[in-house]
């Protein structure tokens, strides 16, 4: 063999080793959303992590792709319909969750629960479950052990930025209470597999309880449909109209109507 295609051969395998260390960390999570114990979903949306980028794309409901840049400090959000994206910085999500605690303080019931939660913690280690206890909000969760040893931190940095981001919402809760959710989860080396979140008034004649569930699916590899996704995705990054965060919602909220 002479030297040129020994190199050869050697820049090959390095380059299958680079492309094998750059997948390695790639997963997928799939999540079905239910309200009480309604069998058919309200939501479903799939989430791909991969190269320090997360991908959220809906599966069913408006077609809205969300990008979560980490290493930016940014999410860029995708409305695929009126071909037009956003830029909301995590610094810009730091300063309103900080604002909706404050606001939050002068509130009772769930909103100021939710700012501010104290929450009484039980784990059972046969089945890697989770309670987390609250006066008027109560969450209790199955995780799983992933097969990718990062994927505990990265799945917890996402849920974490992503509820401040559904804070953002109009009649959405403060993301504090998550926050201790997704901690608890990840402390015990697990992501979530299933979550149930029951919201019950202090007072029966306010209200019924609400009980909202998720079921999260995991796939430790991508399949090239998905990265036809992220390729689509990055396409409209690029051709996509920008403008300003509160243009995007208040044409969002007129489209909806």
């Amino acid at each position: 063999m002479s030297f040129s295609h020994g190199r050869r051969t050697i820049w090959c395998l390095l380059g299958a080793m680079a492309a094998s260390v750059a997948h390695a960390d790639e997963f997928r999570v799939e999540t079905f959303v239910y309200v009480g114990n309604q069998k058919e979903a309200i939501a479903q949306n799939v989430t791909f992590f991969t190269s320090g980028l997360v991908y959220d794309f809906p599966l069913t409901g408006p077609e809205e792709i969300t990008v979560f840049d980490a290493s930016r400090g940014r999410f860029v959000l995708i409305d695929c319909r009126r071909k037009v994206k956003t830029t909301l910085t995590t610094k810009d999500l730091i300063e309103f969750t900080s604002a909706l605690k404050a606001h939050a303080a002068e509130a009772d019931g769930v909103f100021a629960f939710a700012a501010n939660p104290r929450f009484q913690h039980k784990h059972d280690a046969e089945t890697d479950s989770l309670t987390l206890t609250g006066k008027v909000m109560t969450y209790r969760a199955k995780g799983m052990r992933p097969k990718i040893e990062t994927a505990v931190s990265t799945y917890r940095d996402f849920a974490d930025w992503y509820a401040r981001l559904n804070a953002t919402r109009p009649g959405s809760l403060p993301p504090f209470a998550r926050f201790e959710l997704n901690k608890a989860i990840a402390e015990k080396g697990m992501i979530p597999k299933e979550v149930e979140l029951t919201v019950a008034p202090r007072m029966r004649i306010v209200g019924r309880k609400l009980v909202i569930r998720s079921r999260h699916m995991a796939n430790w590899r991508l399949s090239e449909t998905d990265r036809e996704r992220i390729e689509t995705a990055g396409t409209y990054l690029v051709s996509f109209q920008p403008v300003s965060f509160k243009d995007y919602r208040a044409e969002a909220q007129v489209a909806a109507k």
